[in-house]
């Protein structure tokens, strides 16, 4: 029997042609690979093992060692747990025809049972209230998908859904929370959780939790009554049954393609995954009957911020040889720099030319560069946002910055590895240590400081918040240290004060969008695409930083002097990022690890590699080494942008 568990009905909601691909080995899922989705998954373990502390007592429908996934014998268990008067299940199961579901947590009270979906997702009464909205809809659905089968199944029960969420309101109690839910490496159950139940004891639940209970009855309600859809074509038991089927089949669906979702589909290839089957491409040859040649024409899903897909859907064109100019929108030009239409435009034209050369607003970016004030500093943090807090007072999702690297171009061309910081010890809250540290680096020279994408910008902003409720004696200086650099945060909830900065960060970021576009970066923006492309265009960064560190005249603190940035293999030149060593390569099997991360080469590696630091039993030498790997990867995103801005430099003076 194939059954449509509550992931699956999910599925089918965002795309029902996805249920064809879904959980085949022969299929390429982008969302198995992805490191940031990894790290969120694992908080909502943690969340759900702290939900279960409000419901103690619980009987868990586990998931034995080694054994094959027995959908019957999870509801036979359930169902005997159900016989009893008052009950709290853990994992219920419930089956009715080819619907299968697992219930976070089931309270029974008699002929009342309470259906509490937990969440790592995060709420505020009256600013990020739950609502049926594009932000919640997918989950409001799940809701009422189990409460549909578990009414299906016993029919003598009165249904009430729940949510439990993060509640942005509340705070930690005590340090630890984070660490108390630990993630087990090669767990044989199915959350992978080990809670540290002698530090639990100094809970009181629910008064010291930072989740809280919602109930969705009148929405769901109105779910069930097809006032809210998401498959437009289909109420809501309507939907149920037409995703079921085809999915007990095993059947193409072949819903209508919205090419907005496609742009999206997590079955497309990738070059590391080209191995495996495109579920994408096998939905445009069957809907569209596009050939292998096909999909080597450029198309609109390589165009930066593209915004008119409903439109090129009902136009059923999609091919950028297909799309006139003025199908890309009204142009609304920038006082400075190129604006959305007129850069997208440039990128389908050199598309269709296939040309690699850059466009350049030479003259525009001449006139930027000339505003900028000598020696460029360049900055960059890793932060850490989880659902459970690491430190007493903290909100969930409250950001912890542990590190930064700062990058100096001097007037003579020097590159120097100025400073850095890094705390990863576990139970010190480091961000006002970190925000000194960064005041000393910055105030050592007037010059102007670079962020890539306002991430520092908004980071340095909610430090600023947690400095103006905090105790600290400098607290005054610091925040007018940050508003020095900042601008005031953009939401449009944003009551605060508003400030103008001294030294307001250039975002790089922006200065690419306005003046400069590489064909080789297929339209993105992302310092990780827009570094490669560089590469390939750019004959100085090549050649300098093929050569050691010693003879092109920049300093590292975490590279010996010998080493060399850039390698060419086959002609090409390598990612820099897969250089960085690999921390535990040389681990002695022997010697136990508390944590299986690998290597750090992106920002979803940092943000798990810090949580593991946090546990207070980590030898010394586990955590230097993590420490270590965390300074060898934001060394580098510094210094990419100093190598992007030798580039922009190079190009303006041509």
């Amino acid at each position: 029997m194939r059954y449509l568990t509550k992931s699956r009905f999910k599925l089918g909601l965002e795309c029902p042609n996805k249920l064809f691909y879904t959980k085949k080995d022969e299929y390429a899922n982008q969302k198995d690979e992805n490191p940031f989705l990894n790290a969120l998954a694992s908080g909502g373990f943690q969340v759900e093992e702290l939900a279960r502390l409000h419901f103690p007592n619980g009987h868990l429908v586990d998931d034995a060692q080694g054994e094959k996934y027995n959908y019957e014998l999870k509801v036979e268990e359930t169902n005997q747990l159900l016989q009893n008067e008052n009950v709290v299940i853990y994992e219920a199961a419930f089956k009715y025809e080819n619907l299968f579901v697992r219930v976070d947590i089931l309270e029974k009270k008699g002929r009342q049972i309470n259906l509490i979906e937990v969440k790592a997702k995060s709420f505020k009464d009256g600013h990020k209230e739950v609502t049926y909205n594009s932000e919640w809809k997918f989950y409001l659905f799940d809701v009422a998908f189990q409460k549909y089968v578990i009414e299906k199944a016993h029919p003598h029960f009165r249904v009430s859904p729940y949510l439990m969420l993060a509640d942005q309101l509340k705070t930690a109690s005590l340090d630890g929370l984070n660490q108390m839910f630990r993630i087990k490496k090669n767990s044989g159950n199915r959350t992978g959780i080990e809670k540290r139940e002698d530090q639990l004891a100094q809970f009181a639940f629910p008064e010291d939790s930072v989740l809280s209970l919602k109930d969705v009855t009148d929405i769901i309600t109105k779910i069930e009554a097809g006032e809210h859809r998401i498959l437009e074509d289909y109420e809501f038991e309507d939907a149920i049954a037409v995703l079921s089927q085809a999915y007990l089949d095993d059947r193409y669906f072949g819903f209508p393609l919205d090419y907005a979702k496609c742009k999206h589909c997590e079955f497309r290839t990738e070059t590391d995954l080209k191995d495996k089957k495109s579920g994408f491409e096998a939905c445009f040859k069957k809907q569209l009957g596009w050939k292998e040649d096909d999909f080597k024409a450029p198309n609109a899903f390589e165009i930066w911020d593209f915004r008119r897909w409903k439109y090129l859907t009902e136009k059923g064109k999609l091919k950028l040889n297909e799309i006139e100019d003025e199908e890309f929108g009204a142009n609304k030009p920038k006082v400075v720099g190129l604006s959305r239409i007129e850069r997208q435009l440039i990128q389908k034209h050199k598309a269709l030319r296939n040309e690699n050369t850059s466009h350049i607003d030479v003259t525009g970016l001449r006139d930027e560069i000339a505003k900028w004030t000598p020696p460029y500093n360049f900055i960059d943090f890793e932060a850490s946002t989880v659902a459970l807090p690491f430190y007493r007072g903290q909100h969930p999702y409250e950001k912890v910055v542990f590190q930064f690297s700062h990058h100096i171009y001097h007037e003579d061309g020097r590159v120097e590895h100025a400073n850095e910081f890094i705390n990863v010890n576990p139970g010190e809250f480091p961000n006002f240590e970190f925000i000194r540290a960064l005041k000393v680096a910055l105030e050592g020279n007037t010059g102007s400081v670079f962020q890539y994408s306002p991430y520092e910008n908004s980071t340095l902003n909610q430090v600023k918040a947690q400095l103006e409720v905090s105790l600290e004696d400098d607290r005054e200086s610091l925040i007018d240290f940050i508003k020095s650099l900042t601008t005031p945060p953009k939401s449009n909830d944003y009551k605060g004060e508003i400030w103008h900065a001294e030294r307001e960060m250039i975002d790089l970021c922006e200065v690419i969008k306005a003046f400069y576009f590489n064909p080789y970066t297929k339209g993105s923006n992302s310092i990780k695409a827009l570094l490669p492309a560089i590469f390939k265009n750019s004959d100085l960064i090549k050649e300098k930083y093929s050569q050691p560190l010693a003879s092109i005249n920049v300093t590292s603190k975490n590279f010996p002097s010998h080493y060399r940035w850039l390698r060419m293999i086959n002609g090409e030149i390598e990612d820099p990022y897969k250089y960085l060593d690999k921390p535990f390569s040389d681990w002695n099997a022997d010697f136990e690890r508390k944590s299986d991360i690998e290597e750090i080469n992106d920002g979803g590696a940092a943000l798990t590699a810090y949580g593991l630091t946090q546990y207070s039993d980590m030898t010394t030498v586990e955590r230097d080494r993590l420490r270590k790997a965390l300074r060898k990867y934001c060394e580098l995103d510094t210094l990419a942008m100093v190598m992007i801005f030798e580039h922009l430099q190079d190009v303006a003076s041509q």
